[in-house]
């Protein structure tokens, strides 16, 4: 899967040499290997070896300038923060994390930078941690505004983060058209399913007065409402329910989520 996410957030990016942005990456690592085996050449003689046009690779290998596919930069960020090939906490706060873009967040469609707006049960300060626990500080946008809600995004490593989630099956604008959940879903344990049902339920429950039954509305398909139940069922090992217009979260379910009100 790991190469897999590698293409996906490639993918994300344009290069003017390439039509396929990951071939740009995979060249660029072939020509650092023969620059580490011959530290003695060139960029003409590496050029000659790799056969790749010296005006492409000069900027690669000369150490004045920063040629460095952005492709190629962003995954060996996404590697050193563990986002591509995610374990333990880090996968459960990757987790986390998808449960409230999807709950109450969005990837702005022009810069990929993720934003999650604080909510009636998530605070601002809930949200910062969910950022710092994935390994980035956090950010707040319209802090002071009257009419809008505070939103927080990273601070650092946006874009690529950003990116990184849409790799693993993020929907980069509206959530509407969301079909299926994630894939990273399907790599996380346990721990990590909970911790996304948890964040996504905060966001969407509409309680009821008189009962610990939630509802959670949304205007996505009904395929991604039946993945939202089965999970939630597979996490409580409680009811919920489905149909065009939302889930409907048993009061079982809530109790056994810690989230009955």
């Amino acid at each position: 899967m790991t190469l897999e996410i590698e293409q996906r957030l490639a993918h994300t990016y344009k290069h003017p040499s390439y039509e396929d942005p990951y071939d740009a990456v995979q060249d660029y690592r072939r020509v650092q290997r023969a620059a580490a085996n011959h530290p003695n050449k060139g960029s003409h003689a590496l050029a000659t070896l790799v056969e790749l046009p010296r005006s492409r690779i000069r900027s690669w290998v000369e150490s004045e300038t920063d040629g460095m596919p952005d492709a190629a930069r962003a995954i060996d960020i996404a590697h050193s923060k563990g986002w591509i090939a995610p374990s333990g906490e880090t996968a459960v706060a990757l987790a986390t994390l998808v449960g409230h873009l999807l709950g109450g967040g969005s990837i702005a469609t022009d810069s990929y930078v993720p934003s999650i707006c604080e909510g009636r049960r998530v605070t601002v300060a809930d949200i910062e941690q969910v950022f710092e626990t994935v390994g980035v500080h956090a950010d707040r946008r319209h802090e002071t505004s009257d009419t809008r809600s505070t939103e927080v995004l990273p601070a650092e490593h946006a874009s690529v983060l950003g990116r990184t989630l849409v790799a693993w099956g993020c929907p980069q604008g509206g959530r509407d058209k969301l079909e299926s959940l994630p894939v990273l879903l399907d790599y996380v344990d346990t721990k990590g399913h909970a911790a996304f049902v948890k964040a996504y339920v905060l966001h969407r429950a509409v309680n009821y007065p008189d009962k610990a039954t939630s509802r959670l509305h949304g205007q996505q398909s009904e395929s991604f409402h039946r993945s939202v139940v089965e999970l939630i069922r597979a996490v409580t090992g409680a009811d919920a329910s489905y149909d065009a217009r939302g889930v409907t979260v048993s009061a079982t379910a809530m109790r056994a989520l810690g989230l009955a009100e």
